[in-house]
């Protein structure tokens, strides 16, 4: 039995929350990002081999990211295709996302996240991304 009960299902929740996190990422505002973030967050990056272990292993991706003066920036982030499950206090959600760049091709993005109900919200504790290169979306293939 989880030591609290979500006063917000995962379902209504979370979809909301990705809003504020992308709106976030957009504006470079890693702070707000960061707040939805467990500390001990584990994170398969999308330019990452290796798994990244909280807060401090993902600052450190941060900061191995290239400068590139805003020349391939993403301009606006859209969420497809959502599937959100959850059991008591811990959730799981799957989604696509387009990425729309400032000075190349819209990059598809697959994502999946898990996230546990603590101390009166949720929050995420593990992060998956993948980059389908040359994918468009809809993503040929996908049951419907």
């Amino acid at each position: 039995m989880p030591a609290t009960i979500p006063d917000v299902p995962a379902e209504d929740a979370i979809p909301e929350i990705f809003e504020k996190i992308y709106a976030a990422f957009l504006a470079g505002d890693t702070e707000t990002l960061d707040s939805y973030l467990h500390d001990d967050i584990t994170i398969w990056g999308m330019s990452e081999p290796a798994l990244s272990f909280g807060k401090s292993g993902l600052n450190a991706i941060r900061a191995r990211r290239p400068a590139d003066a805003g020349e391939n920036a993403a301009t606006r982030l859209t969420v497809h295709d959502m599937v959100i499950d959850s059991h008591e206090d811990v959730a799981w959600v799957r989604h696509i996302i387009v990425a729309e760049m400032r000075n190349a091709d819209p990059a598809v993005v697959r994502c999946t996240s898990v996230w546990r109900w603590m101390a009166g919200s949720w929050l995420q504790v593990h992060s998956h991304e993948e980059l389908l290169p040359g994918a468009r979306y809809p993503v040929l293939g996908a049951e419907a």
